[in-house]
Formats: C-alpha cells, structure tokens, sequence
C-alpha cells in the first residue's frame, strides 16, 4: 500500500482530479465515424529502413497507416504516397489527411486535393464523404455532383452489405429525412454497429431515446450500451466509459476501463496512467513500477509529429521516476516494457484510424 497517501478517499479526489485533467491535456479525442473498430495482429516496431520496393501495395499502406496513428509522421507520409501511387485508394484518402492535418483543423494543399479526389474516384467512401463536406474548393455544380455520387454508392454499399451501410445511410439522410434515417439507425443498432451504438448511448444520455424516470437510470442504461462496445475490444466504447465515470466521480472505476484501454492498444492511456502511478504511488508500490513500464512502451512507440510538449512531459516524468528506483529495477522495467510492446500494437484511435479500417470501395470507379 502507498506511504504517500493513505487514506482511499484521500487517493480517489486526487485520482479524479488528476486524470480529469489528464484526460484532457492528453489530447483524448475519440471520433466515430462510419466504420466499426478492427482488431490488428501484435507486430514490433516498425523499422525506418523497409525496403519499398520490396513491400506489397497493402503492406506499405498498413505501415503507413500504423505509423501515422503512432505519430511517425515522416514515415508515414513516404509509406502512404507509396502505397496511393499503387493504386490504394484508402492510402490515398489518408495521405491526404496527414499532409492537411494541422492539428487543429484539415487546411487541403493543391497536392492533399489530388490525392482526395483520387480516393473519391474510386469510390472510396470516406474519401467521397470529406469531398461532400469539407471540398470548399471545389465549385457549387462539382460539389453537387459528388453529393449525387457519394449517395448512389451508399445505396450501392447497402445492397451489398446493408449491416455495415445502414449507419452512414442514417448520417446522411438525417439532415433532410429524419424518419428514414431513424430506420437505418434502428437496423445499424440491431447489427452492433459500433457507430450506432455509441449514438445510441448518446441519445440515452440526452433522454432522446427510451424512458427513464432518474438521470441515474439513464446514465446507467447508456454504460451499459457502451461496455458492450468496449467488452467486444472496441477502443470507443472504452475511452467514453473512462471519461464517464471521471465525470461521475468514480475514480477507481475510471482507472480499471484505463486499464483495460491499454490492453486494447491506445497509446495515449499508456502515457496517462503511466504519469499517474508514478505521480501518486511511491517507488516500493507495484504501482509505481508498473507507471513506468507504462512510460517507457509509451516513449519506444510514439514519434515526434503530434502532440510533441505531452511526449516530453512523458520523458521527463520518466526520467523523475526513474531515477528514484534501482539500476536493477530499471532493467527489469524495460524487460516488462518490451515484452508489452511485443504482445501489443498500440496507436492513437481517431476517426481517420476508424475510417481505413476497412477498405469500402464500389465495383466501378466514379467517372
């Protein structure tokens, strides 16, 4: 048990207060968009010095993919541009994504629109989607035509895979056919669509949906929605759930669902608990020496192109910390570190991740 604070209700305002802040300086961003989560094979690090050429369309689009949600950015980029070159229309998309990506809002270069609008003609879904929302440059009458495109190959997606296509149908008709959209959602929510069930839970949460006579109830009720999501492997469903129970007050609780983001793969909760357990435990708890595993995996994955202040508050809390344990703890820490690495690929789950992680493209190219 920690000598730094004793008392649990002492522990649990700090850890509340703590991972409050947490879970907003680290940058915790979970968007959904219209592809359910999929699970990833363990892989080590990526090398810097593959062998393009060598590597199929496929492989260079899944390093670059996998780089990019680590924060590899210049890695990234050379794999992506490989793969989009090749044919890859979701490499495409996410090339474009990554060179407009300004961290705060998506800033489209003449290169970034190419390549977008090479996605968008073949089809691919998402890519399609940011052109009808977000292609400003285009001219009114274009942006017409890619409305009318994108709608025939929602169509076209739901009469080939209409548990998969229901909730992007319901995203799209909701602004101008509620009623029909409602009727895609209901059908997205009775296939587990991750999507439709987190707009679900949503929609409990603001007492749009089911009846419940205390606010307990129907937080209660939209949990329950999202633990499906999360005990399936679902990082979403997770992190909501994490962020709930701070809001609610129920530190411990936020701590486990933290826990078990780690062993899906988010990056950000390895910096985040890490930070916490070598900020509240003292060097003799399990805790603290578990921080910084925590700490270390987090510093052997994750690049320098985002979010570059929170990874130096990562090492220089390790470094802190570390220096208050034995040469020996040290080694065994990084052992523990590596061997978590190697049974788990993490990254940074955020709607572009979400959006490639499956390849929606129609039969035909768009003309």
């Amino acid at each position: 048990m920690s000598i730094l604070v004793n008392k649990s209700t002492l522990r649990a305002s700090l850890l509340g207060c703590f991972l409050a802040v947490s879970s907003h300086s680290w940058a915790e961003q979970v968007e959904v968009e219209a592809t359910p989560f999929a699970t990833i094979e363990p892989v080590e690090k990526i090398a810097d010095d593959y062998d393009i050429e060598a590597m199929t369309p496929q492989a260079l689009f899944e390093h670059g993919r996998l780089s990019r949600a680590q924060f590899h950015y210049q890695r990234a980029e050379k794999y992506l541009k490989a793969a989009a070159d090749e044919g890859i229309a979701p490499a495409a998309y996410l090339y474009a994504v990554l060179l407009s990506d300004d961290a705060q809002k998506l800033e489209y270069s003449q290169k970034a629109q190419d390549y977008l609008t090479q996605a968008a003609k073949a089809n691919y879904i998402p890519a399609m989607k940011l052109l009808v929302e977000e292609g400003t440059w285009l001219s009114a009458t274009h942006r017409i035509i890619w409305r009318h495109k994108y709608e025939e190959v929602l169509h076209a997606w739901y009469d080939e895979a209409p548990e998969e296509a229901a909730f992007s149908l319901y995203e799209y008709l909701h602004p101008t056919d509620k009623d029909k959209a409602e009727a895609y959602l209901d059908e997205a929510i009775a296939a587990n669509d991750v999507d439709a069930l987190l707009h679900k839970a949503s929609q409990i949460e603001l007492g749009q949906r089911g009846f419940f006579l205390f606010p307990s109830s129907r937080l209660d009720a939209a949990a329950e929605v999202k633990k499906q999501i999360a005990n399936a492997g679902g990082i979403p469903g997770t992190k909501s759930l994490y962020r709930d129970f701070i809001r609610r007050g129920e530190s411990p609780k936020a701590v486990e669902w933290r826990k078990k983001a780690i062993e899906q793969g988010d990056l950000m909760s390895l910096a985040a608990l890490g930070r916490y357990y070598t900020t509240y435990y003292e060097p003799a708890d399990e805790e603290y020496i578990e921080g910084l595993v925590y700490l270390s995996a987090y510093l052997d994955v994750v690049g320098q192109g985002k979010f570059k202040e929170l990874r130096q508050q990562a090492m220089d809390q390790f470094e802190l910390a570390s220096s208050r344990v034995s040469a020996e703890q040290i080694q065994d820490i990084e052992e523990k570190a590596a061997a978590l690495r190697k049974a788990n690929t993490f990254y940074h789950y955020d709607r572009y991740w979400q959006r490639t992680a499956a390849n929606v493209v129609a039969d035909k190219p768009a003309s």
